[in-house]
């Protein structure tokens, strides 16, 4: 199995899709305030996390960093509400993306490319097709166009790693905890961490999605779209 990186247009002029968006996920958990780091979090994203029934769901819109202790009680009240295996970090986003949207989009939109985005049609094709790992949420969008498809946004949870020959840590923090890395220009994934059998996924440490080559072929059935694959090699 051949595996790439979904990736945004370097040129997005150079683009066949009018389709934009402004929009943000409607719940997060706060980064945290370090006194050596500064501020830390992540750019994960859990749109299948609803938070819809939870009554203090109005203290998790704020990512504005917290002590390490005000964050575990607002990450304790979402815990329930997560589906189990998934790992809630600091800076978390949860919920549906909300916001506007414009224009035509294509099948796959990655705009930024931690976000990954399909049309109606093209979530169905995906699980009619039968491809593994494809948790579609939809983007409450507002949009002019009545005739426009709803766009729905896959969840990658981040089940891979790098390869630690690729890796170049920070030194760990004593307050914190923190060893984190840069993203390695040249990089490949760890071969016993990805997960088998799954056509999408992201990769631990990241902001990186990745797909199968099953899935590009899959979404290539419905025309171009205005995102890039790059391969990843696995070793």
């Amino acid at each position: 199995m051949r595996y790439f990186e979904l990736e945004e247009l370097a040129n997005l002029e150079s683009g066949q899709w009018s389709g934009s968006y402004r929009a943000e996920h409607r719940w997060c958990l706060p980064s945290i305030l370090c006194p050596r780091c500064g501020a830390r979090g992540g750019m994960q994203a859990y749109p299948s996390v609803d938070l819809s029934e939870l009554p203090e769901n109005e203290s998790l819109t704020d990512i504005w960093p917290q002590s390490a202790e005000e964050y575990a009680r607002r990450a304790a009240l979402v815990r329930p509400f997560a589906t189990a295996g998934i790992v809630l970090e600091p800076g978390n986003s949860l919920g549906p993306l909300v916001g506007t949207a414009r224009g035509h989009f294509g099948p796959v939109t990655a705009l930024p490319s931690w976000q990954v985005l399909v049309r109606e049609d093209a979530r169905d094709l995906l699980l009619e097709t039968g491809l593994q790992g494809i948790i579609p949420v939809r983007a409450e969008l507002r949009t002019r166009r009545t005739k426009e498809l709803p766009l729905y946004e896959l969840e990658a949870r981040p089940l891979a790693k790098l390869h630690p020959d690729c890796i170049d840590r920070v030194p760990t923090c004593p307050d914190c905890g923190d060893n984190s890395f840069s993203l390695p220009p040249k990089r490949w994934l760890l071969r016993e961490s990805v997960p088998p059998g799954l056509d999408l996924f992201g990769v631990e440490e990241t902001t990186r999605i990745v797909v199968s080559e099953r899935f590009i072929d899959t979404m290539n059935r419905l025309g171009p779209s205005d995102v890039f694959y790059r391969e990843i090699t696995v070793g």
